[in-house]
């Protein structure tokens, strides 16, 4: 897999190459074509589909590469999250002072 080289990008190469399009290759695998693009575009996870079209496409690399991109997200994933606000942090007292039952 490339640099800039996605899954989806490998898969719709490989069914250039055997003159299938990207929604035939949905049909043979029995899968909506929506669900097909949204698995291989990183929008849905599926190791079970991957490994389907791996077989059917003769890419015996792409479950390991797609373990990669996984993991790669992940770690993306964990880098980029909020910190989480304190219990007593002003932020939670403010919330909870305007209902307190008083008057606002």
């Amino acid at each position: 897999m490339g640099i800039n080289q996605t899954i989806g990008d490998i898969v719709k190469e490989a069914c250039r190459k055997r003159g299938l399009s990207l929604n035939r290759l949905a049909l043979k695998l029995g899968v909506n074509p929506i669900y097909l693009n949204n698995v291989l575009y990183g929008k849905k996870s599926s190791r079970p589909l991957i490994c389907k079209i791996a077989e059917t496409l003769h890419l015996p690399d792409l479950p390991n590469q797609y373990e990669i991109y996984l993991a790669s997200r992940r770690v993306e994933n964990k880098s980029h999250k909020p910190t989480p606000v304190k219990k007593g942090s002003k932020k939670s007292n403010k919330s909870n002072k305007s209902h307190k039952g008083g008057v606002s």
